[in-house]
């Protein structure tokens, strides 16, 4: 999602610019891509991390260097004048290609701990882009980092955090849902009604329709209410109705509820690869805009007690949101065209004079 938004930008601004797209035959690009009438290039490429040696030796012997021949194949009709890459196995071989095609290289690196792909790639990168700045102590300090922060869509960048009587609890598990989130906030909730507050909630679970009917009963049982959905096609509306959100702490999801000012409990998922869910959390955290909730100790009763001292205290709501805006990437979209302008030579001096003012 971050590379479509960087597309989008790119596009908006130099419309005679032509953007393609590489990516994996397992992911989440072999279905998105091709609906939106993308042009993509889509390659047979697993993950090494955690595999066997036998997967290990497969990836590094046959797939990756029949992926960047693929890749090259495919360049003598149109050689890019510059390769952007946004991590992930796919990236790997597109920027070896690059490499050898001679093309420059511009990583982008959504989260505040840099992910495996983009640490190893990043010295043999023209520059790295960086979506939190607290990604650059983890980066060697020889590499070429700039700090653009992650392009939020315009319509959730205009929303701004305000009070709502009663209060409204957002919550977000990701497109799949979150199950300790999913199971844990309707029994929190629980709680909180028999206490006597006075609240609603949407809640968004994922797409198993068992999990959105159990979901459904929990508040139905308190006499809570609730919009459960199984996934949102406004978050801009989604956003603007909140009072505080619980939810998972992904690049994005982060990036946006700090352009919101939104007052976020954040449980990052533990298994995240080098716990980057964490480091992006804490981005918000370390300045009281967020609390951070541990996935092993978090319970319905802990759950609620921290919903109750931050959901009902309009002073708490407005110190977090004053301090998430503090963090809000808002320059994020100038600040990636401008560095994407110095690598692309058919821009006009008066294309790369206007993005650079």
């Amino acid at each position: 999602m971050p590379a479509l938004a960087l597309a989008d930008a790119a596009r908006a601004q130099w419309p005679n610019l032509a953007v393609s797209f590489i990516g994996a035959e397992r992911g989440l690009e072999a279905t998105l891509l091709p609906q939106r009438g993308e042009q993509v290039q889509l390659l047979t490429m697993h993950g090494v991390n955690g595999a066997g040696i036998v997967q290990r030796l497969r990836v590094l012997l046959w797939e990756l260097p029949k992926a960047v021949l693929s890749i090259r194949r495919v360049w003598k009709g149109q050689r890019p004048d510059l390769l952007v890459g946004v991590g992930g196995y796919a990236s790997i071989s597109a920027v070896l290609a690059a490499l050898i095609s001679r093309i420059p290289v511009v990583l982008y690196e959504q989260n505040a701990m840099p992910g495996l792909v983009n640490r190893t790639l990043a010295r043999f990168s023209s520059a790295i882009m960086l979506g939190f700045e607290a990604a650059n102590n983890h980066l060697n300090q020889r590499i070429r980092r700039i700090v653009t922060g992650n392009i939020v869509r315009e319509s959730i960048a205009a929303i701004r955090w305000q009070a709502h009587q009663p209060v409204h609890l957002l919550v977000l598990g990701g497109s799949q849902g979150a199950l300790v989130l999913n199971q844990t906030v309707p029994q929190a909730c629980q709680l909180l009604a028999r206490e006597g507050r006075d609240f609603s909630v949407t809640h968004i679970v994922g797409a198993n329709p068992d999990t959105l009917k159990s979901v459904q009963e929990m508040y139905a049982q308190a006499d809570i209410n609730a919009d459960v959905m199984p996934f949102c096609d406004d978050m801009a509306a989604f956003y603007a109705s909140g009072s505080l959100m619980v939810a998972r702490a992904g690049a994005m999801t982060v990036s946006e509820s700090a352009c919101c000012g939104l007052p976020s409990l954040f449980v990052p998922l533990p298994h995240a690869a080098d716990d980057h869910q964490r480091h992006n959390a804490n981005t918000l955290a370390e300045t009281g805009a967020a609390l951070i909730l541990d996935q092993q100790t978090l319970n319905p009763e802990s759950l609620a007690e921290h919903i109750d001292k931050h959901l009902f205290d309009g002073n708490v709501l407005q110190r977090m949101s004053q301090a998430a805006l503090a963090q809000a990437p808002l320059a994020a979209r100038d600040k990636q065209l401008q560095v994407l302008a110095e690598f692309l030579p058919l821009l006009s001096a008066q294309d790369k004079a206007e993005v650079s003012r």
